[in-house]
């Protein structure tokens, strides 16, 4: 019979195994937790009980503290006649009325207790009508009434009602106290019983109920486990079949079948795994190829999601002035555009995204040592076999030193022209105006001052020394250009030239502030011809500025491409350059907002700057200033440039 039984256990599904085996233990489970919600209901109303006795004795202190406030800030006004002690006393009215309700509140189910406070809260009403009609008469003038009150000792005996009151109902809460605290200790040691003794029986039914179901679901388990594990490493197991009408019979006759397929397929594996290897191989080595080709390649490559770049080679980095060995930050190469061509850029990208067809575009990436690198970007779109864009494949082209050259082929070519222009400007024009001229001058000092012709006479002169200024700056911009350096101290230089300016610069108020390192710079170039860049430069913030500006003169160390260098800058408040016209400020004859002017300062400076090797760039920004900086190396070799 014992057997039979076993067997029909062992045949049942674990569902049902499990459910028979928690019967007991659920029924056991039901009954303790009747037994303990009532006896947590008992001590949840016993604790509520205690709450009530421990908010009425709160309350009856705070309303025999307001009862004291009372009669202090009554005897305070009675004695001194100041209003200051009148407000305790009329804080205490308002509030020891509302706590006596509330006390009336708490004990309304005690007959006893609610007579108690009733009685008080008589007394208390009482001695507020007297000490209010005193204070009245107080305020009338009339003092001997109140004076007499309290000699007469009438306010002491409301007190000691009060306080004999008040100490009957703190004596009898105390009692109720103490009474419901036993009450609490026995409720929560019967519920500590209660949880203890029914708690073990139901986990002595549960681990009975567990361990039958255990028994008759692991230990076959573990008979298949031993039977797998006991296999040879590497070889697929012989997976025994349990003569059983459960979950677990029918698993071992699955294993025992996946056992035989498994052993099948893992010779089919075997013999695709030598070919797999060879193609993991082959495309690991194309992968390194072409990863090696991408990281090296002489120009930028980067791919695109939306807006956000995805990936960059190191080339790419480095035109965008970032350390190539950094982590790529899509947020860095849209701040590394040139902001006159971030938003043109961004938005030329944006529409080429919004139409799916690729973007071509020039524009400027501004490094962190203020050069500027001039790239050509082209972006493609990758379409997926459906047919819809995933990305962007770009390509940024460094043609800075391209479009250098195209500028000076084209300027050396404006200048071969202008030079031999100038040449026969000197030759037609030169010698006519220096007759011009001096026959002026005789006639002026033939002339007295009284005629009116002595006027016009020096607007002549005046008009013909103008353009032999501006033939000599032809010239000047027009012929070869020989550096003859010396070494010579930097801030020496730039006082000396703020020195010449003294009256342009006193005449609108304009502040000079030079910024050189402690110790100074020292710089080996052609004196004189840096003199005439500052000269101009300084001459120009002078005319931007409003009256009682600011030109600021700075001077630091900054290595270059070409070695070691410093940089110069003249910066100013005035009014700035439009952006399409700072585009054109170094042109020869191009000249905006000056009355005066050839417009070939600018043009002089870029070729002196040039002719010792460095470069000059002009920012500016409309309503807030410009500032213009040159960059020189500290050695100069003798040469002779064009231009």
């Amino acid at each position: 019979m014992r057997e039979k039984l076993a067997r029909l256990f062992r045949n049942l599904p674990i569902e049902r195994k499990l459910l028979l085996a928690s019967v007991i233990p659920l029924a056991a489970l039901i009954m303790l937790s009747l037994v303990t919600y009532q006896s947590v209901e008992v001590f949840s109303h016993d604790e509520d009980e205690l709450q009530r006795i421990y908010q009425a004795q709160a309350l009856s202190s705070e309303y025999m503290r307001l009862a004291v406030d009372l009669e202090t800030g009554f005897r305070g006004y009675t004695l001194t006649n100041q209003d200051s002690f009148l407000r305790p006393f009329q804080t205490a009215r308002e509030g020891i009325l509302i706590l006596g309700n509330m006390l009336e509140g708490l004990v309304s189910e005690d007959p006893s207790q609610r007579a108690m406070i009733e009685e008080v809260q008589a007394l208390v009403e009482q001695m507020v009508r007297e000490k209010e009609a005193l204070i009245q008469q107080l305020k009338a003038g009339r003092q001997e009434e109140a004076e007499h009150y309290i000699e007469e000792g009438q306010g002491r005996v409301l007190m000691a009602g009060i306080r004999n009151g008040m100490a009957q109902f703190t004596a009898l809460q105390r009692n109720l106290l103490n009474a419901r605290l036993a009450s609490v200790s026995l409720d929560r040691t019967s519920l500590l019983y209660v949880v203890l003794w029914g708690g073990a029986l139901t986990l002595g039914l549960t681990v009975l109920a567990l361990h039958l179901v255990a028994r008759s679901i692991t230990g076959p388990l573990i008979g298949l486990a031993r039977a797998v594990g006991g296999a040879p490493s590497g070889a697929v197991p012989a997976v025994p079949v349990l003569e059983r009408q459960d979950e677990i019979g029918h698993l071992t006759q699955v294993m025992h079948a996946m056992s035989v397929q498994i052993k099948e397929h893992l010779s089919k594996l075997e013999e695709s795994e030598a070919e797999l290897r060879g193609v993991n191989q082959d495309l690991s080595a194309s992968e390194a190829k072409y990863r090696s080709l991408v990281d090296h390649a002489p120009f930028g490559i980067f791919t695109t999601k939306g807006m956000s770049i995805t990936f960059s080679n190191r080339y790419n980095q480095t035109l965008a002035g970032l350390d190539p060995d950094d982590q790529m930050n899509p947020d860095m190469f849209r701040h590394s555009i040139h902001p006159s061509d971030r938003q043109r850029v961004l938005t030329e990208f944006a529409q080429a995204i919004e139409q799916d067809r690729p973007c071509e575009t020039v524009f400027r990436f501004l490094q962190k040592d203020g050069t500027v690198r001039k790239v050509l970007s082209r972006r493609i779109p990758i379409k997926d076999a459906a047919g819809q864009t995933i990305m962007y494949q770009g390509f940024n082209i460094d043609i800075t030193a391209l479009d250098l050259l195209q500028e000076r082929l084209s300027r050396s070519e404006r200048l071969a022209t202008l030079g031999q222009v100038a040449a026969g400007i000197a030759h037609e024009i030169r010698n006519p105006l220096v007759g011009i001229g001096s026959t002026t001058a005789l006639l002026m000092d033939d002339t007295p001052q009284s005629d009116p012709r002595h006027a016009e006479l020096g607007i002549i002169l005046r008009e013909t020394r103008r353009l032999d200024r501006i033939v000599n700056q032809i010239i000047d911009y027009a012929r070869p250009r020989e550096v003859a350096p010396i070494t010579f101290a930097v801030e020496d230089l730039l006082g000396e030239t703020v020195k010449v300016l003294e009256a342009s610069l006193a005449a609108k108020r304009i502040e000079v502030a030079k910024e050189v390192p402690p110790g100074g710079l020292t710089l080996h170039a052609d004196r004189d011809q840096l003199k005439q860049v500052l000269l101009n430069l300084i001459q120009n913030a002078v005319d931007a500025s409003p009256e009682g500006g600011r030109v600021t003169l700075s001077a630091f160390s900054m290595p270059g491409d070409r070695g070691p260098g410093l940089v110069l800058k003249v910066a100013d408040a005035g009014c700035g350059i439009h952006s399409e016209d700072l585009a054109h400020a170094f042109e020869p004859f191009f000249t905006k907002g000056k009355h005066r002017g050839t417009g070939l300062g600018l043009a002089i400076c870029r070729n002196i700057i040039e002719a010792h090797g460095g470069d000059i760039q002009l920012t500016s920004e409309v309503g807030k200033g410009t500032s213009a900086r040159i960059w020189l190396p500290v050695r100069q070799d003798v040469t002779v440039i064009e231009g």
